[in-house]
């Protein structure tokens, strides 16, 4: 899991509150949301995970779900700060992906081989707008970054919540008998061709 534990230790504070897990297992404070700090001591001592993370920190409080009905502690409404978001297409060769994610002027925090078809691509949300809220989100990064810049070129539009799931490097798939492996890392956001 050294992977991880470099994704942790290099993309978050040791005190955001992190959601590791199976794509749909709740979000239980020191099962599957721990400190970055917790996560790297469990995957240091050889702990294992599911194979997602949640791309945001979290604020361990409950918040209501999408649908109100119930309340949650890991999904959009959950969302402490607004450091990432995630790129993937799900109509390109592994290839097309990564000349893609090489050429293109974004900032490019972590490329992320899922094991299976797609690389996951995080952005430096604060590179490309000022966002500290869901609404400034909704504005900034969904109905601007996404809906008029990354979707029109192919990539995934189911994207572009704050709470969203990517693949957790370091982790094996045993279905597609692939490991998950961090292929760029750059905290400071940029282009891979500069």
């Amino acid at each position: 899991m050294s992977d991880a534990i470099l994704l942790l230790e290099t993309l978050y504070n040791l005190t955001d509150l992190i959601w590791i897990g199976e794509r749909h297992q709740a979000g239980i404070i020191g099962d599957t949301i721990r400190t970055a700090a917790e996560w790297i001591n469990h995957f240091r001592d050889g702990g294992k995970s599911g194979p997602h993370i949640i791309i945001n920190p979290l604020t361990g409080i409950p918040a209501p779900t999408k649908t109100g009905e119930k309340t949650t502690l890991r999904g959009d409404g959950n969302v402490a700060s607004y450091p990432h978001c995630i790129a993937e297409f799900d109509n390109l060769s592994r290839d097309e992906q990564i000349r893609f994610w090489s050429a293109v002027k974004l900032p490019i925090v972590a490329l992320i081989d899922t094991g299976g078809k797609s690389i996951h691509a995080w952005l430096d949300v604060q590179k490309l707008a000022q966002v500290d809220t869901a609404t400034q989100w909704e504005a900034q990064i969904k109905s601007r970054l996404y809906d008029q810049i990354l979707t029109p070129l192919g990539v995934d539009a189911a994207c572009s919540n704050p709470a969203r799931l990517s693949r957790l490097p370091g982790h094996f798939r045993k279905e597609k008998q692939a490991w998950q492996r961090l292929l760029w890392l750059a905290p400071e956001g940029r282009a891979i061709c500069l």
